[in-house]
């Protein structure tokens, strides 16, 4: 397993989202298509990877009009310097002792910072979101409408996407114990005056480690996301036959459509 495909796989195991590899690849509620191990065409070079292949937007679609299911809500507008993460089952918060601080340069200034330690070997993953904000569909059940859509059918749907102003994304080596990670609140030595982007600091080196941070606030990285299987085969929750549906709408006690797997889950 690659290194990109064990952090969306770590994340995934404990969220049931994806991690977005490329959190600046633009991603919208409503889009559907598919899941491929691919690899982008400009990069034939690169390992095989995850990817969600867009092939269309149920809104812009009209599909969403059709089925008559409600426009996305924008959720945790309100805290523009909050710190979210998300951590793989193996890692827990921890206090951050003060030497930390003094071992490494920047730490002390930083304007947010939280600490994990790692209580089994292996890899683990950290995903940290600065002005985190979701947007949804309310109620989930709604996209279970999807299932009398032809052209939908054993595609995947974005039911929430994540957006914010700064992310980090951390994969350990085995060897890590712990590590703590902070955003400076001062702007890098290579910015410019116009376009001042913050920066991360850790403790340690080791593992593989990307971010960015924006001055703005704008919520410009998308590095989470849910999928949704339209399905119509039965086993499921969520999921039911096309006979089920009446008029292409599906019967009130339907529940949400099942959680997408990656593909080396589903092919397991």
């Amino acid at each position: 397993m690659s290194g990109e495909q064990q952090y969306v796989d770590l994340i995934f195991r404990a969220s049931k989202k994806f991690a977005n590899w490329d959190p600046e690849n633009h991603l919208e509620v409503g889009d559907w298509g598919r899941l491929t191990t691919g690899r982008p065409r400009w990069a034939f070079w690169r390992p095989k990877r995850c990817m969600f292949v867009k092939e269309g937007n149920i809104y812009k679609d009209k599909i969403a009009e059709k089925y008559d299911i409600p426009s996305p809500r924008r959720l945790g507008e309100e805290n523009p310097s909050g710190l979210t993460w998300v951590t793989s089952l193996n890692a827990r918060d921890m206090n951050i002792p003060t030497n930390k601080g003094k071992q490494t340069p920047g730490l002390a200034e930083c304007s947010v910072k939280v600490g994990f330690q790692f209580v089994s070997g292996g890899g683990t993953a950290v995903l940290l979101m600065v002005n985190d904000s979701a947007t949804t569909i309310d109620p989930a059940t709604a996209l279970s409408r999807l299932l009398g859509e032809e052209a939908l059918r054993d595609c995947v749907v974005v039911s929430e996407t994540h957006r914010c102003a700064s992310y980090a994304c951390y994969l350990t080596s085995s060897r890590t114990k712990d590590i703590v990670i902070g955003l400076s609140s001062q702007a890098s030595e290579n910015s410019s005056s116009t376009e001042a982007y913050r920066k991360w600091v850790r403790t340690n080196r080791t593992g593989y480690f990307k971010g960015k941070a924006h001055n703005s606030g704008e919520r410009k990285y998308y590095p989470l996301y849910k999928l949704v299987s339209v399905r119509s085969d039965g086993g499921n929750t969520g999921r039911r036959s096309l006979e089920n549906t009446v008029d292409g709408e599906a019967p009130s006690e339907v529940l949400s459509l099942p959680s997408a797997l990656p593909p080396w889950m589903s092919s397991a």
